[in-house]
């Protein structure tokens, strides 16, 4: 694997960037990618929200709790299969964008980790959607996304970023990584 990302590194036409030119630019991506998965999930959360309380009232009060709970455990589960999906897509932008980067050489290894982080987070979204099915009650849901290998790539992600932050430290410039805390969806039982 190495040998690979080696000769893939020297068979580029292009320099690499300077620290005060590539930073600047994984920046840029991270925080597109922090604004566009809050705006998802806030988007599909409100929807969420909606439709429990259109299903909650279509009760009434006389609602068997049972009889609510398997009308909003499915809502939830769809709302987080949209979320999750949605997420993959932007994750998969990302790797894209800043794996075209051609990182200073200093930086080339922590640079490779959060790209690999990246994409692989977006490979684990269908082994967790395919998870959610499983989830019978609220509780289920929030176990399932935060025991599923969707979560601990989202920690790779977040280490590989903290990685790399230390290496632009280390240079004398700044990088920020706003965090991954994607909120897939906050569901309080």
């Amino acid at each position: 694997m190495a040998a690979v990302v080696l000769f893939s590194t020297s068979c580029t036409s292009e320099p690499p960037l300077a620290a005060a030119d590539y930073f600047p630019s994984v920046e840029e991506e991270l925080v597109r990618l922090d604004r566009a998965t809050k705006d998802l999930t806030d988007r599909y959360a409100n929807e969420l929200e909606t439709e429990l309380a259109v299903i909650l009232e279509a009760g009434g009060d006389q609602s068997d709790p049972d009889d609510l709970l398997a009308q909003v455990v499915p809502a939830a589960r769809a709302k987080m299969r949209l979320i999750i999906e949605a997420h993959t897509e932007q994750l998969g932008v990302f790797a894209d964008r800043v794996g075209t980067l051609v990182p200073p050489q200093a930086v080339a290894t922590a640079h490779s980790e959060l790209v690999e982080a990246m994409s692989g987070w977006a490979e684990t979204a269908d082994g967790t959607v395919g998870l959610l099915d499983g989830a019978q009650n609220l509780n289920d849901l929030v176990a399932v996304i935060s025991g599923s290998p969707y979560a601990d790539a989202q920690l790779r992600v977040d280490q590989a970023c903290n990685a790399l932050q230390d290496n632009a430290v280390a240079v004398g410039v700044s990088l920020s990584c706003p965090g991954t805390q994607l909120g897939v969806l906050q569901v309080t039982p």
